[in-house]
């Protein structure tokens, strides 16, 4: 066949269709090895549609460079929400801590109002005892009324998270030690039940977390998603199968992972050094993969960032992060072989002594 019939048939036929009829082919002289060939193509091409679906909601939790609820112009409050979208952007997180303070309402109502024009989606952070104290207003039904009342008056307003979920208390001033303790203690879930279908709730899950059981059985029935975490995030050599494992025990329900492009306060108090380009990079190329969203965690100007915002549609800028999982998970396993008691001790596995 000459070159020139072979250009043609490959424009009018793509070249998984032709692959898919040769399979047939084999399995009408085959029988039943054509079809298990034919199977195991579809499901290898199911795989592939799946992972193509995935990273498209990409999240900014919180950033401290220019809050978007702290804009007064409402011009200049749109061009940024609008930049934001522009750079690959969906959502928007934020936090606020007493729906009856009247300012944090105007502050939202403004936000909203703005985002509703633009087509951005923002999600109110709820902060659990471990981290807003007792000045935090916790009036569970008190709260999902007000968010029915936002999701009634703006469609850009897509729902709530609350932060540290199944994460423990370090304060001195907090009567739980674990935040889930809490939530069932003030009778969370029989707020979530007068919560309106369309105002969606994505809880903060650490994959280290503690009483994991118990908040899927009390509360993924709620939920629309979740919003994976981990304490561990220095070490990457575990995380797709952790995605992988949660997204199974919160049946199947859409995942995002938090990615930190700099350090958080309690690494910083065990003077570590913020995260390494590649290990940011490594990061993004596992939840690429094995979450159905990303989030990053404050610095979204960071060049790391960006450059994924710019580049994660690339196959030649995939490859290269892929590359840089590829030497992070190598690395990795260097240390604990040169560091065994450390990595080897009940603490460090469970908390990575934070």
């Amino acid at each position: 066949m000459s070159a020139k019939r072979n250009n043609a048939i490959s424009r009018r036929y793509p070249k998984s269709h032709v692959i898919t009829a040769a399979l047939i082919f084999l399995s009408l002289v085959f029988g039943t090895t054509g079809t298990g060939l034919i199977n195991t193509h579809l499901q290898q091409q199911q795989v592939h549609a799946q992972e193509e679906k995935r990273k498209t909601i990409i999240g900014a939790w919180a950033p401290y460079q220019r809050p978007l609820e702290k804009i007064q112009d409402v011009g200049q409050q749109q061009e940024a929400m609008k930049a934001l979208l522009a750079k690959g952007f969906v959502e928007y997180y934020f936090v606020m801590t007493d729906f009856k303070n009247s300012y944090a309402k105007e502050m939202t109502e403004k936000l909203l109002t703005s985002a509703d024009e633009i087509g951005l989606h923002i999600l109110i952070i709820l902060l659990p005892p471990s981290e807003g104290g007792p000045n935090t207003n916790y009036d569970w039904e008190g709260w999902i009324h007000y968010f029915n009342s936002l999701k009634s008056g703006h469609e850009s307003f897509k729902g709530f998270t609350i932060d540290d979920f199944n994460w423990i208390s370090t304060r001195n001033d907090t009567k739980f030690e674990r935040n889930i303790d809490y939530m069932i203690y003030s009778n969370l879930s029989d707020a979530l039940n007068g919560k309106n279908d369309d105002v969606h709730f994505y809880p903060v899950i650490y994959f280290e977390g503690e009483m994991t059981n118990t908040a899927i059985k009390e509360y993924s029935k709620f939920t629309d998603g979740m919003i994976m975490a981990s304490a561990c995030y220095y070490n990457i050599t575990n995380l797709k199968s952790n995605l992988l494992t949660f997204s199974k025990m919160f049946d199947d329900k859409p995942i995002r992972y938090v990615v930190y492009p700099t350090i958080t306060y309690n690494y910083s108090r065990y003077n570590y050094s913020p995260p390494s380009e590649q290990l940011i990079m490594a990061t993004l190329s596992i939840a690429s993969r094995s979450a159905d969203g990303i989030i990053m965690w404050t610095k979204i100007d960071s060049p790391v960032v960006q450059d994924y915002l710019s580049n994660h549609d690339n196959p030649k800028y995939m490859s290269k992060i892929s590359t840089m999982e590829e030497l992070q998970i190598r690395d990795e396993k260097i240390w604990k072989q040169a560091n065994p008691l450390l990595a080897n001790s009940a603490l460090f596995q469970t908390h990575c002594h934070l």
